[in-house]
């Protein structure tokens, strides 16, 4: 985008989402954030508007965006918002299952089935996924959270190859471990030192990356990992 515009953002509350809010709005972006919480007291700012929605309620957030795009024009699409669950798939119920779908993929794609006819319309737009290196290499006991990645991975691909003609461009970046909310109740965590996690400001900064770069390319992917990659066990889980 030629000049600051309306950026979207799914899981601002925290993490990655909450930082890559505080940098555009301090690039002078209008920033919609939708997470559960809504409104956060770290995200006082006046082009900043809080919408409050979870969003494993599909057919709800289904309404509250088309609600949103009759009065909002919107140029950017940022979804950061992701829950991690890791065990044996024997662990998980039907339900635990469905739920992490909906809101690591499913979510993904019902919010874009709703932007896209629009950004199609205005003739330019960004989406610009937060993926995980869990779609790259797939771990052990991460069969859930890997199978959602991998989906919104190809998502993105065939998005990106639909999208093109219509000045749309897509974007996916795979971080490895980043220091933030997404461990408070996983009992791992990335090692202590510096250069065993990435911050949620450096993902932040690539996305701002992509938002800056020229409308004649897409930056198909962006994969980011630790300088040192190293996994502390046996945290004991703050839920």
């Amino acid at each position: 985008m030629a000049e600051p515009g309306t950026v979207l953002i799914t899981g601002a509350s925290s993490g990655i989402g909450l930082a890559t809010s505080q940098l555009l709005l301090g690039q002078g972006y209008q920033v919609i954030g939708l997470s559960r919480r809504g409104h956060v007291a770290k995200l006082e700012h006046d082009n900043f508007s809080a919408v409050a929605h979870d969003l494993g309620d599909l057919e709800g957030l289904e309404s509250k965006i088309g609600e949103l795009l009759e009065s909002r024009k919107v140029n950017c699409f940022v979804h950061a918002a992701g829950q991690g669950h890791f065990g044996s798939i024997e662990q998980f119920s039907i339900a635990q299952i469905e739920a992490s779908i909906r809101v690591n993929l499913t979510s993904a794609m019902v919010i874009c089935r709703s932007l896209v006819p629009v950004f199609r319309r205005q003739g330019e737009g960004r989406l610009i996924f937060i993926g995980s290196e869990s779609a790259l290499r797939a771990g052990k006991k991460g069969a859930l959270y890997s199978a959602a990645k991998y989906g919104l991975r190809g998502f993105c691909q065939s998005l990106r190859e639909d999208c093109g003609s219509d000045g749309i461009q897509v974007s996916l970046v795979n971080p490895g471990m980043v220091r933030s909310p997404f461990f408070d109740d996983l009992s791992f965590e990335p090692g202590p030192e510096s250069m065993n996690a990435i911050e949620v400001a450096d993902v932040a900064d690539v996305v701002w990356q992509i938002i800056q770069s020229s409308h004649d390319i897409v930056i198909d992917e962006v994969n980011l990992s630790p300088r040192v990659k190293s996994i502390s066990h046996g945290k004991k889980s703050r839920s």
